[in-house]
């Protein structure tokens, strides 16, 4: 299996989320290296996706050097992970990746629009013959063998009673069934976060807000739209991994982003272990 990137390049603009602030993107074809990589297009630092490199993931995906860093890279990073795009350079004016509508389904339209091409150097490609579980809080991830890389998400909260959604990984399925849901919150959150300088750019048009009566602005764009955008989120945040998935389901129960970075050091470590031990008896 050979890794992929983009065609061409394309342009992203608009505020965000977080911030507040206009942000300027251009995300280019990454033919020369391996890996996702982040440019100030100011300063021309630089930021490898890496797991080591995650700063924060407090209402969203930050991805940091020590002195330059991009805010809710999740979105963009979930549609090159249902594309199947391993490799890309993504140069940015501003701190923080557009929300747009509060999905992926721009980004998704964009990466349809250039299309992707393979390269000449293998992918890493995670699958396991064993089944493991991590737990991190309220977060629960069961990892096991499937003939398709499979996602079964369970989203709880009071306010919008439990929804499940189970979803086979693909281009096609993703642009249908997972790229369209938006990112929500909750009424009784809004003050706080403001206070500590978070959703500075959030606003109705860019993501639902929750009450215990119900959706402020409706309709939704499915009856279990919430649990679809928390797949959204965790294929992001498994791209952080630099992997692709095959023949392999994750069961999860209420993900978050803290634990989903906790799960991509768990697969990551597991991965290590196993490739060490089996050139250890290769060497025998």
């Amino acid at each position: 299996m050979k890794r992929k990137t983009i065609n061409s390049e394309f342009i992203i603009e608009g505020i965000g989320l977080h911030s507040g602030k206009n942000n300027f993107v251009v995300v280019k074809p990454n033919f020369d290296e391996n890996g996702i990589i982040f440019v100030n297009s100011d300063s021309g630092e630089k930021i490898n996706l890496d797991v080591e490199n995650i700063s924060s993931t407090n209402r969203a995906t930050v991805v940091s050097n020590g002195n330059f860093c991009v805010s809710t890279v999740e979105h963009l990073l979930s549609c090159f992970m249902a594309f199947d795009v391993d490799d890309a350079i993504i140069e940015i004016k501003g701190d923080e990746i557009p929300i747009l509508d509060g999905s992926s389904e721009g980004f998704a339209q964009l990466l349809l629009k250039v299309g992707c091409v393979e390269k000449n150097s293998d992918v890493d490609v995670f699958e396991t013959d064993e089944e493991f579980i991590y737990v991190c809080g309220e977060s629960f991830y069961k990892v096991e063998r499937d003939n398709n890389f499979v996602i079964d998400c369970t989203y709880e909260h009071e306010y919008t009673q439990s929804q499940r959604f189970v979803f086979e990984v693909n281009e096609k399925n993703y642009i249908k069934e997972i790229a369209p849901a938006r990112t929500f919150g909750f009424d009784y959150e809004i003050e706080y976060l403001k206070k500590n300088n978070l959703i500075l750019g959030g606003s109705l048009d860019n993501a639902i807000v929750i009450t215990k009566n119900g959706v402020i602005n409706g309709p939704l764009r499915f009856k279990d739209e919430f649990v679809r955008h928390k797949i959204l989120d965790l294929l992001g945040d498994l791209k952080i991994s630099g992997l692709r998935f095959a023949n392999l389901k994750i069961t999860t129960r209420r993900p978050s982003h803290r634990a989903n970075i906790g799960l991509v050091k768990t697969i990551l470590a597991r991965r290590s272990f196993y490739e060490k031990n089996t050139q250890s008896f290769r060497d025998t």
